[in-house]
């Protein structure tokens, strides 16, 4: 089951008629209660809790995160990459973009330039 949180119906209803077996989401409670939910696609949308205890939550259940963000500037990153989100997506993307990290998410290797800045780390 991949569950959609994205806060845009434009692209939630996109990406619902390209993946089977999905399900649009519109309160983090669902998403949290969710007890077949493999991947969930989700933006850095508003919601009562904080983005690092919602997603630490989410990743402790073993759901995939497919983070779409806006650019790799957003504070919400470091966090992200600390709790194993490494499937993140910067705008502007594709759909194909979207679904393809369903099937293949991303290698350490793919996010390891944000992470070596972020913790800035000297690397040979």
């Amino acid at each position: 089951m991949v569950l959609i949180f994205t806060g845009n119906e434009q692209l939630d209803r996109d990406l619902s008629k390209r993946i089977d077996d999905s399900r649009i989401v519109y309160f983090p409670d669902y998403i949290l209660q969710e007890k077949e939910a493999t991947t969930l696609i989700a933006t850095l949308q508003p919601n009562k809790y904080n983005f690092k205890d919602f997603m630490f939550k989410v990743r402790s259940k073993n759901i995939q995160v497919i983070l779409l963000l806006e650019n790799d500037k957003v504070k919400e990153l470091k966090d992200a990459l600390n709790l194993g989100i490494y499937d993140i997506i910067f705008d502007p993307f594709t759909l194909d973009e979207v679904t393809e990290k369903i099937t293949n998410p991303n290698q350490f290797s793919k996010v390891s330039k944000y992470i070596k800045d972020i913790l800035e780390l000297d690397t040979c």
